[in-house]
């Protein structure tokens, strides 16, 4: 991996806000002490697992899939990256409730990364 993505990677998981990185194929690489408060899953029971079903309403799940899906097979184009999103996440008691994210894209010759960082008020 290059050097940029590891240095975001290090920034997610030190932040002081909420943070976290997905991989390419959908899975938390990432997961900062403040998004274990903010979403109820402990670092080591979101790494490894599908980001959408851990912080994604299961309506919006689908979408979310098909939109990485999307992004991956065109070779890194999209149109939710760099700019706050207003969106709807799941705390892991079943609470939603709506809140400003920030996803870059750092791509490295074996991989892609998504460093997703939660706006303040």
């Amino acid at each position: 991996m290059n050097n940029r993505s590891d240095s975001q990677a290090c920034n997610a998981t030190a932040a002081r806000t909420p943070a976290f990185v997905m991989d390419g194929a959908g899975i938390v690489v990432q997961w900062n002490s403040e998004a274990e408060a903010m979403f109820g899953w402990l670092r080591n029971e979101a790494v490894g697992r599908r980001l959408s079903d851990l912080i994604i309403p299961e309506r919006n799940r689908a979408v979310h899939e098909a939109g990485l899906k999307h992004f991956m097979s065109a070779k890194g184009r999209g149109a939710l990256l760099n700019r706050k999103l207003d969106l709807v996440m799941l705390h892991r008691d079943g609470r939603e409730f709506s809140l400003g994210i920030t996803i870059g894209s750092e791509q490295s010759a074996d991989t892609h990364r998504f460093p997703t960082y939660i706006e303040g008020d």
